[in-house]
């Protein structure tokens, strides 16, 4: 199974995406709760949503 690991940019502060909000993605810093994907191209779908609503402007996202 995939996850989705997040790097602020800014302050270099790390978590897991936990699900997508509206407009925004909800964040856990338990890599148990994050969403889980089964392939590494359901998880990069997800990356696209999440640079298309903005996240990618203040964070990296990495697929684990």
């Amino acid at each position: 199974m995939k996850v989705i690991r997040w790097t602020n940019k800014f302050s270099k502060e790390t978590g897991f995406v936990k699900e997508l909000g509206e407009g925004h993605f909800i964040n856990t810093w338990d890599k148990a709760e994050a969403a889980k994907y089964r392939t590494q191209k359901a998880a990069e779908k997800v990356l696209v949503t999440l640079n298309e609503i903005g996240e990618g402007a203040n964070n990296d996202f990495v697929v684990e």
